[in-house]
């Protein structure tokens, strides 16, 4: 008896201890010969002991192993994690246990195997389990008329695949089908076996009532094969093709509760709402406008589908005149299906004073949800509106009470003689700078021989005065190694003048400047150059001569 208990408490003990190292198969029955996959998976903290593979030799040959490095995140936490991907050729028929695998004080879960012998897998015909099968199913099979039909298909695969994998196009007749978004991808387990999941999800509106087929879609993709384990050739692709189950739906035609005349909404949710600008609960003057925005969203409808509302009834008043702007349609998708939201806005002026009342804007819509009618509803609103002066060109003109003659004639007399002074003060600043812009500084040219060729004081005249400034440059630098030893940059830097201007040119040389480059500053700034050095050059001959003749 005591035996017995301590036995219990050891597998209990062990039962604990497989949470750390999880296990899972890719099959559970399998036919003599076939290979299976053994996945162990624990989260990689610190050092990991040496995985012991030992207690799967008595019944199992152990292919080959294959160790990973993932990162896994759950309720969005990154986790590390090792994974070990076993493959195991069992060595008899009937029914086997994965016995439990070590990895230090870790241990797994143990898992229950069906073998089948040939013979039995011939006369068994759900041995031959699917790699790849597909899951198909609607939110409701009974939808009404152009109501949202939300249909999922979910890809089982418990083999890997290439990424070459592709569904058909879902087209239906007499419908509309919109795409919830790209394919979502998570892993699953089913009967003990890991399996990929691809979740790809469709809206669907169907156009008329009576049957609706979902037709089924192909699924094509290269399956990862085993190898024949003598580790002579890596792993082969082999294409699958599945077909999803097809769906018969029946729609409803409109219900004869719902009201004739209104627009047909089937939502599972509806909300109706408005804005103003400006408040129309202050005074409001006649012809300025008053802009009000109907807003209508609808879980489970396109915003194409939603109708158009109005402020004012066709027949109203013709004082109160509304000019609508263009709707504004937004729809998004999420795992619920589709949002649509329409905005209608519309300015409304009134015309003459008084107090005008806006109808109260109803909206009829069905509720797909707890299948019943309902109403949103936005009540009367009542604008008052006073008279603008713009508006008050019939009105005679208003009395203005008599009052004792005010005498104007000094303040009209001391306005003028400013106003002439300011025009003899312009007049003469007009005068003064046409003498300004008339006078110029005389320019001496330089006169140089044209039968010297390649002067390069020359070759730069000729640039500055067709405006060429890669010309320029080059035969300023020329000219520059004439002048100093240290060519243009000293030049440049003994002489203010010729410094701006080389600025200048060298700013439209290299695009920084904006305006087109002008010749003519760069040759008064060299004019003034040599000018300057022949001055330096008189003043040290006269300093010479006055060395040789001194006074006495």
């Amino acid at each position: 008896m005591i035996r017995v208990l301590a036995m219990c408490l050891l597998a209990l003990i062990s039962q604990l201890a497989q949470a750390a190292l999880e296990a899972s198969v890719d099959r559970t029955r399998l036919v003599e010969g076939e290979a299976l996959e053994l996945t162990l998976e624990t989260p990689a903290t610190g050092r990991l002991s040496e995985l012991d593979l030992a207690p799967l030799q008595e019944h199992f040959e152990v292919q080959r192993t294959r160790q990973l490095s993932l990162v896994s995140q759950i309720d969005g936490k990154t986790t590390p994690v090792t994974r070990w991907v076993v493959t195991l050729t069992p060595l008899r028929t009937g029914f086997l246990i994965i016995p439990p695998v070590s990895l230090g004080a870790q241990h797994s879960q143990p898992i229950s195997l069906h073998v089948l012998s040939a013979a039995q897998a011939a006369n068994d015909s759900s041995a031959q389990l699917a790699p790849i099968f597909i899951d198909s199913e609607v939110d409701i099979e009974r939808p009404y008329v152009q109501a949202q039909v939300l249909l999922t298909l979910r890809i089982y695969h418990s083999v890997s695949l290439f990424d070459d994998s592709t569904l058909s196009g879902l087209d239906i007749p007499n419908a509309r089908v919109e795409s919830l978004g790209p394919a979502r991808h998570f892993e699953r387990l089913l009967n003990g076996v890991r399996h990929g999941v691809i979740e790809v999800r469709y809206a669907i509106f169907a156009q008329q009532s009576g049957e609706l087929e979902i037709p089924s879609q192909l699924f094509s993709a290269t399956a990862l094969q085993p190898g024949n384990g003598n580790g002579r050739s890596a792993r082969s692709g082999k294409l699958i093709q599945v077909r999803s189950p097809s769906i018969t739906l029946q729609v409803r035609p409109v219900p004869d509760t719902y009201p004739s005349g209104a627009p047909w909404i089937p939502a599972a949710a509806l909300s109706l709402s408005q804005t103003w600008q400006p408040d129309p609960g202050i005074d409001l003057l006649s012809g300025e406008p008053l802009t009000r925005t109907l807003i209508l969203a609808a879980d489970g409808l396109n915003a194409s589908q939603l109708p158009a509302l109005q402020s004012l009834p066709g027949d109203a008043d013709h004082e109160l005149r509304q000019y609508a702007d263009q709707p504004q349609l937004q729809s998004r998708t999420s795992d619920e299906g589709l949002h649509g939201v329409r905005h209608d806005s519309a300015a409304l002026v009134a015309l003459q004073e008084g107090s005008y009342t806006l109808p109260p804007v109803v909206v009829h819509w069905w509720n797909t949800a707890e299948d019943r009618l309902e109403t949103a509803t936005l009540d009367a609103v009542m604008l008052n509106v006073s008279r603008s002066n713009e508006f008050a060109g019939s009105a005679g003109p208003l009395p203005l009470p008599a009052a004792d003659p005010v005498l104007l004639w000094p303040w009209q007399l001391a306005c003028a003689l400013l106003g002439l002074a300011l025009l003899g003060c312009l007049y003469w600043l007009r005068r003064a700078h046409l003498a300004l812009s008339e006078y110029r500084l005389p320019e001496v040219e330089e006169q140089f021989d044209e039968t010297d060729q390649g002067n390069p004081l020359a070759d730069l005249q000729a640039a500055c005065r067709t405006n060429q400034p890669a010309e320029a440059r080059k035969a300023l630098e020329s000219w520059a190694r004439q002048q100093d030893s240290e060519g243009l940059i000293g030049l440049a830097h003994n002489y203010l003048e010729l410094e701006e201007a080389l600025d200048d040119l060298n700013a439209c040389l290299f695009g920084r400047a904006h305006h087109d480059w002008r010749g003519k500053p760069l040759w008064r700034a060299v004019r003034m150059v040599i000018q300057s050095r022949r001055r330096e050059a008189e003043q040290q001959q006269e300093s010479k001569l006055e060395s040789l003749y001194p006074d006495v």
